[in-house]
């Protein structure tokens, strides 16, 4: 009876294994990058620095955790890669501190910004078991759905409104979709960062499932979640996100479909496609003059701009900064939104506005390299993930690395916190939905005297 009564408890701890320092270091990361602009805004503003320096020890812990657990043997080709890519940042940003002579600060800013999370991505995915991977997933949910009620009130407060104010932005320059209707920012210090978090969060508002394991526990809560990220998409204002909400479905539309393996799976997949369709439309519906302020400013835009030549902006930078670019660079942390700080005294672009423009000035040759490696680590992902489509009727991988691409193409990644942070955190968990199988834990349960895996 008592060996029964053992065997018991140890079935019962394996099944309710507490969560590993790895986890909890993922959620730090993830609760500081959410949080910060609220403190800076609202309570605490000197309470930023701090923060932030605990957010990036955290990262760092978690990456020298894998090293010393070896974990990274989980993706050994890839980690290999990163070790040489890390050498390479390194050397360059050194000899680009002979030649251009900036200050040493800015050589470890950059340094932070180039490879601290890409490094912390990679330990993502080499330490978090598949329920923890799910977890974090349900904390980028809750978290999206906990802030819907602050920007819904930023959105129709005016401009000069506490709830909108920006540090060291004064009441005109903060950003609108319109006259009286602001971008909305939410728990952010500005709207970059919060459209980033909003597409990151997107593909999770589509996806029911991860690796087999159901994200919600509850129906209904799906379609909180979805109505949550529409309406956040909608009142942010980023045309870009807007844009790349509804490539988004599309995706997700279509490999529902095309990775359907049975009558029932099209059925529940067209349902799905249906209920998706309504609560978007009920979502326009509610808010409709955000749809309207924001065909305003599609329409302004369009007469201001030429589309083609926004989307080679994305793609390779304002035309007028090519003319800078030169074989070495500018200075590794010469692009970063500190870095500008520190050189000028003013929160400017000091290289560029585009990521890939800042990309190339900084980094010269080396920063021509980093684009081409990321169009390779995309495409490569991208493949993993149809191929885990087909095979298993998946969609989320496909979204995580679409959102992947996106967010490290077009995203300040190179300079801003926030959109450095969810860059990263989107890039591992998309490789943790196409990781090989992590070899099991030891977990000793010293009560039942027995050791389980």
């Amino acid at each position: 009876m008592t060996a029964r009564i053992a065997e018991a408890s140890v079935v019962a701890r394996a099944s309710s294994q507490p969560l590993s320092l790895d986890f909890k270091l993922v959620v730090f990361v993830i609760l500081v990058a959410v949080c910060e602009g609220a403190v800076r805004k609202w309570f605490v503003p000197s309470l930023s620095s701090p923060l932030l320096a605990l957010r990036d020890l955290a990262a760092i812990v978690l990456v020298l955790r894998a090293a010393a657990l070896h974990r990274y043997s989980a993706m050994p080709l890839l980690t290999q890669c990163l070790v040489l890519w890390s050498f390479c940042v390194l050397m360059w940003g050194a000899l680009q501190l002979v030649v251009v002579q900036g200050p040493l600060v800015l050589y470890f800013l950059g340094l932070r910004f180039w490879l601290l999370y890409l490094w912390f991505a990679l330990a993502m995915a080499c330490s978090l078991s598949t329920g923890e991977v799910v977890k974090v997933i349900r904390l980028m949910i809750a978290l999206s759905v906990l802030m819907l009620p602050l920007a819904v009130m930023q959105h129709f407060s005016a401009p000069s409104s506490p709830l909108n104010v920006q540090p060291d932005t004064d009441e005109e320059e903060i950003f609108r979709v319109s006259a009286d209707i602001v971008r909305v920012s939410g728990t952010f210090t500005f709207t970059m960062g919060y459209a980033c978090f909003i597409a990151a969060v997107a593909p999770f508002a589509m996806s029911t499932v991860w690796n087999g394991k159901a994200l919600y526990r509850r129906k209904w809560f799906a379609m909180v979640a979805f109505f949550a990220v529409s309406v956040g998409t909608l009142i942010s204002g980023s045309r870009a996100s807007i844009m790349f909400f509804g490539a988004l479905l599309a995706i997700q539309t279509v490999g529902s479909f095309a990775g359907a393996k049975s009558g029932k799976a099209l059925v529940f997949a067209i349902a799905k496609t249906l209920i998706a369709v309504l609560a978007l439309c009920a979502t326009l519906f509610i808010f409709s003059d955000a749809l309207v302020a924001t065909q305003e400013r599609f329409s302004d835009a369009a007469a201001q701009e030429d589309v083609m030549g926004r989307i080679e902006t994305e793609l390779l930078g304002e035309p007028a900064s090519r003319k800078d670019i030169n074989f070495i660079g500018h200075g590794l942390g010469a692009g970063t939104n500190a870095g500008s700080v520190l050189l000028t005294g003013e929160r400017t672009f000091e290289l560029a506005e585009s990521e890939p423009a800042r990309v190339l000035l900084e980094m010269g040759f080396v920063g021509f390299a980093w684009l081409l490696i990321k169009c390779t680590i995309f495409s490569l992902g991208l493949a993993r993930s149809v191929s885990r489509l087909t095979r298993l009727g998946e969609t989320l991988p496909m979204m995580l690395w679409a959102t992947a691409a996106y967010g490290m193409s077009s995203w300040p990644i190179s300079g801003q916190v926030s959109a450095n942070a969810f860059g990263y955190i989107v890039l591992g968990l998309a490789l943790c939905s196409i990781r090989p199988a992590l070899p099991a834990r030891t977990v000793v349960y010293r009560h039942a005297g027995e050791v389980s895996r």
